[in-house]
Parts: C-alpha cells; sequence; structure tokens
C-alpha cells in the first residue's frame, strides 16, 4: 500500500465520520461561589472592628489604632508592643546558627 493509497483512505475516514473538533484548550477560570456563613461572619466582624475604630476616633477627637482586635490609643499601642518583646536568648540563637551550619552541610554532602 503506497502513502497516497494510505492518505486516500485517511480522507474517506474522515469525510464519513466527520471531522473531529481541534482540541480545546480548556482555561482556568475563577469560580464565584456563593458566600458562606463563615465568610459573611468574618466580613461582618471585619467591618464592625472599622467602625469601632471610627466611633472610638470620633468620641475621643485622638486617632486610634487596632491591636490584637482592639481600638487603643498610640500610646497604648507603643505600650503592648514593648510588653510583647522579649530579650534574645544567646542559646537559642546559637542554636539556631547550628542548624543552618548542619543543614548546609548535609546540602553540600548531597550534591
Amino acid at each position: 500500500m503506497s502513502f497516497s493509497d494510505h492518505l486516500d483512505n485517511f480522507i474517506k475516514q474522515r469525510e464519513q465520520f466527520g471531522q473531529q473538533p481541534n482540541r480545546i484548550q480548556k482555561r482556568h477560570a475563577y469560580v464565584v461561589a456563593d458566600a458562606t456563613d463563615q465568610s459573611k461572619a468574618r466580613e461582618a466582624m471585619a467591618k464592625e472592628q472599622e467602625q469601632a475604630t471610627l466611633r472610638a476616633e470620633q468620641e475621643t477627637k485622638q486617632y486610634h489604632q487596632r491591636i490584637r482586635g482592639r481600638c487603643v490609643l498610640p500610646s497604648e499601642a507603643q505600650q503592648e508592643r514593648q510588653n510583647d518583646t522579649r530579650p534574645a536568648d544567646p542559646d537559642r540563637i546559637a542554636y539556631i546558627q547550628q542548624l543552618k551550619k548542619d543543614l548546609k552541610l548535609k546540602k553540600y554532602s548531597a550534591e
């Protein structure tokens, strides 16, 4: 069977069964889903916190910041931040540096 015969057979089959559609690339589309109760509650809480911040500013005529969901004055916020920080532990820093060295050694020995 020659190539031209094979080509003729292929064309006949294609005409007989209909031309198959070209592959269509499937595009990823973002699906907008209905909001769940949890997401609605989260949005409502965020909106209420923003409104509470604005009310606090209007009542005291001072700028307020939110820290952990609470509206506080900048001086209180600064005090909160100072209380949160703790001094660096030298033993912990040395331990982390040793872990980094060990990881580098493992990385280079694996290559």
